[in-house]
């Protein structure tokens, strides 16, 4: 099923800012690894687009009609404020990483994941020591320690970088 684009104008049935063929493109110019069928690619773009759909963005949905995030009105940037149809290459670039970031974290589970080296020792044998991973969250961790996605996303997401919370 192909997927249905938002180009700017709030469509009520958009599933995605980006097509399988943009994805493949992406994949190529940045080297990461994605599935080669054409629907497996679809799939992992409905999957990051449901995932933007979870952030906080700057400004407000453009229309109450639309399915996806984007576009939206009130979003100021570098102090200007753009227009309510505007959608940022950055907002399809991060959507193509996070996907990518997906099926990365499909391929290799967080229960099989090592964390860094606490002790390595060598004598006769090599002896390596990993330290766990914890997921008391239950949450998916990152298969990196920095995700793509969320430096494309960074200007527009309503609150970056790191915030004390006062106890």
């Amino acid at each position: 099923m192909t997927l249905i684009i938002e180009d700017g104008t709030g469509k009520p049935d958009a599933e995605s800012y980006a097509s399988a063929e943009d994805l493949a493109m992406y994949a190529v110019k940045f080297g990461v690894t994605i599935p080669a069928e054409v629907p497996a690619q679809e799939a992992l773009l409905r999957r990051a687009a449901l995932a933007m759909d979870g952030m906080t963005w700057k400004g407000r949905k453009s229309s109450s009609e639309q399915a996806l995030s984007w576009p939206r009105r009130g979003v100021e940037l570098d102090y200007e404020i753009k227009p309510d149809n505007y959608l940022p290459a950055r907002i399809q670039y991060g959507q193509m990483a996070l996907a990518a970031e997906i099926h990365t974290d499909d391929i290799d589970p967080v229960d099989q994941r090592q964390g860094a080296v606490i002790r390595e020792r060598v004598e006769g044998a090599v002896d390596v020591e990993y330290a766990p991973i914890s997921n008391k969250s239950g949450r998916l961790l990152p298969a990196a320690p920095d995700r793509p996605s969320r430096t494309q996303f960074a200007d527009y997401l309503a609150k970056r970088g790191l915030f004390a919370v006062r106890a």
